[in-house]
């Protein structure tokens, strides 16, 4: 590619670059800010906190070629269609974790750069100047950093990443956590009630340890509903509950956080089970500000897969009839982790609900973290907490990949139980069926971007409660 195409390409896709020919110790982040007819500006800079910045640099287009040996970085959220830069791309997001780990179990996270560079080239295929190029791109981005000793010199984690290794060690602990307890039960009784009520008790200790105290983690009744829940997260700071006696409670729909099924075993029936119970919850009505429903077992012979056809299955036998009428997440430590989300928020054709699959790929247990994270999104706190909160438990994200496996209703699906406020805003006026549908699917769209928002710490709950007004058909 001629260099003035290369640099026009960099400023459309805002993309940075490192040069190959800086050294490890200087690597800086380069973008381009300006170019000229002969001439190009770029700005370099550094992540790491210790890097002194070049800052804006002017550049003929000639003096760019003989002092510039640029190297993309793919690495980041960017897409590319074909060619090299996809095809690198695949590369290290397929196997940049086995370079991390490399370095975070060997003496002092740190590794000389011939071996640091035999790895890259070994584990993900690229070639040595390639492998240069993605070191000191991370190094300018302060996940690795520069160290030269006597002897020698090294590559090492940065402090920052060496704090986030830790991290996503300690919550995929948490999945070692829960195995361990709810194994040791099997040694010493075999009793299934007992077994199934103490692991009960093991998930809801669990819970405990992370859930914010102004909540309450029971096991009841929501009421208006006859169905009894595993587990129940409610608000005891703002609502009183309709009974209590202990541990078990029944509580206002307007108080529920999360409704959780807890099973020892789940196979094709007992998570269809789940679902109708999840479903049977739904007899108490609609409320502007929804709650997580979650499963959670303890062992499971299905896969990803075999959940999914299960779960599909159930909800084309019953129909989602409202936003959020339906599962959040379902979770078997190192077995099954998958979740239902809204497609087409930004298209023109209806959103619907979507079931996703979440693999764990780099060697974490990730399944119970984001079970967390989605929970988590639903308590009521302080906005700014709950993107703290959010965030912990995003970590492990990264490890994992998430597929869509299918849509889970119609294409054209519209919820028939809706809020008053919504079908009022088409009662008044004289619209044909296909100007009516066009602004159902446009309310639709909102609520569903207003509960995101809610869910990402954007807007409160009042703020759902006052627009919605809490009044459903």
């Amino acid at each position: 590619m001629p260099t003035k195409d290369y640099l026009k390409f960099l400023l459309e896709g805002k993309h940075l670059i490192v040069n190959k020919n800086d050294h490890y110790n200087t690597a800086m982040l380069g973008q381009i800010s300006e170019i000229e007819e002969n001439a190009v500006k770029f700005l370099w800079h550094s992540i790491a906190p210790d890097a002194m910045a070049k800052g804006t640099v002017r550049y003929t287009i000639e003096e760019f070629e003989q002092q510039v040996d640029p190297f993309l970085i793919v690495d980041r959220r960017r897409s590319f269609d074909s060619g090299p830069y996809l095809d690198l791309q695949k590369k290290i997001r397929k196997n940049w974790h086995i370079f991390i780990n490399t370095l975070h179990f060997s003496d002092q996270y740190r590794l000389k750069t011939a071996d640091c560079i035999n790895v890259l080239v070994k584990e993900l295929g690229v070639s040595v100047s390639d492998a240069e190029g993605i070191i000191k791109s991370h190094i300018a981005l302060n996940s690795l950093r520069y160290v030269k000793l006597k002897r020698d010199e090294y590559i090492a984690l940065s402090p920052d990443r060496i704090e986030l290794e830790n991290k996503k060690r300690y919550l995929s602990s948490i999945s070692n956590e829960i195995k361990s307890q709810s194994d040791r039960i099997n040694y010493v009784i075999s009793h299934g009630q007992t077994v199934g009520n103490y692991r009960e008790q093991l998930f809801i200790s669990v819970l405990r340890k992370y859930v914010p105290k102004k909540f309450h983690v029971a096991t009841g009744f929501i009421e208006g509903s006859s169905k009894q829940i595993d587990i129940i997260i409610y608000d005891q700071h703002n609502y009183i509950p309709v009974f209590r006696e202990d541990d078990l409670v029944v509580v206002k729909k307007e108080a529920v956080i999360a409704v959780i099924e807890i099973k020892t075993t789940l196979d094709s029936g007992t998570l269809a089970d789940s679902l109708e119970g999840i479903d049977k919850i739904f007899d108490s009505g609609m409320s502007s500000v929804p709650f997580f429903k979650g499963i959670f077992a303890f062992n499971t012979d299905l896969t990803n897969k075999s959940a999914a056809v299960t779960i599909g299955n159930f909800y084309k036998k019953n129909e989602i009839a409202a936003i959020h009428h339906h599962l959040d997440v379902v979770c078997v430590p190192n077995a099954v982790c998958a979740y239902i989300d809204y497609s087409g928020i930004d298209a023109e054709q209806c959103s619907s609900p979507v079931l996703y699959t979440v693999e764990d790929t780099k060697g974490f247990s990730v399944g119970e973290s984001f079970f967390l994270q989605r929970l988590f999104a639903f308590l009521e706190v302080e906005n700014s907490a709950k993107k703290i909160n959010g965030l912990y438990f995003s970590e492990l994200r990264e490890t994992a990949e998430s597929s869509p496996y299918g849509r889970l209703t119609e294409e054209n699906w519209l919820p028939y139980k809706t809020f008053f406020t919504e079908d009022r805003s088409t009662a008044h006026l004289d619209l044909d069926d296909s100007e009516i549908m066009e602004i159902q699917i446009k309310n639709v769209k909102e609520r569903i971007r207003d509960v995101r928002k809610w869910m990402e710490g954007a807007v409160d709950r009042e703020y759902l409660i006052e627009k919605y007004n809490n009044i459903a058909y």
